[in-house]
């Protein structure tokens, strides 16, 4: 009764996404032709399951391996949806709201412009899209892919734009197989 031990259930919708016929090849195995395929699959998915009117937050990750609790041994994708917010992201977007208010422009436009400037954490990057070692990296390895241009969400990738992104995927999904 002290509210110091509480739970509460969480409603939401998975989906599982192969990413291909062939269900051993993961992301860093595809051709970015094929991941562009993917990405459209993610816009299409993340566009129905925000429109649910009960849904707050989508998350779409590429599961892979044991170490990561991965219990199909195919590689695959998968889209979580919850009717709540996270409280990590909830911080998040209170903060980057903060700053856009403050600004009039978004937090990540201003600390990508810094980071493209110093060139010490870019991994990759294309015209459209930069993948960096973010500056309050917390995991081994963590990485972000931010695109050069502010957009929303996913869906807001122009299609002019997808391959690229494809690019960004295909380099550094490579690069994390090869460790």
């Amino acid at each position: 009764d002290d509210g110091l031990i509480k739970a509460e259930s969480e409603q939401g919708i998975c989906k599982v996404i192969c990413f291909s016929p062939d269900h051993s090849k993961s992301l860093a195995q595809m051709a970015t032709s094929d991941i562009e395929k993917v990405i459209k699959t993610w816009q299409i998915e993340f566009e129905t399951l925000s429109n649910i009117e009960n849904i707050k937050y989508v998350q779409i990750f590429e599961n892979k391996g044991a170490i990561m609790g991965c219990s199909n041994p195919h590689p695959h994708g998968q889209i979580w949806s919850n009717t709540s917010l996270p409280n990590e992201i909830a911080k998040k977007d209170k903060q980057q709201l903060k700053y856009y208010k403050k600004h009039n422009k978004t937090l990540l436009e201003d600390y990508l412009k810094q980071e493209l400037a110093l060139e010490e954490r870019i991994v990759f990057e294309n015209k459209s899209f930069v993948v960096l070692v973010p500056f309050w990296a917390l995991w081994p390895y963590e990485t972000m892919i931010i695109p050069k241009n502010p957009q929303k969400d996913i869906c807001e990738i122009p299609i002019s734009d997808t391959l690229l992104f494809a690019e960004v995927i295909s380099t550094i999904t490579t690069a994390y197989d090869k460790l």
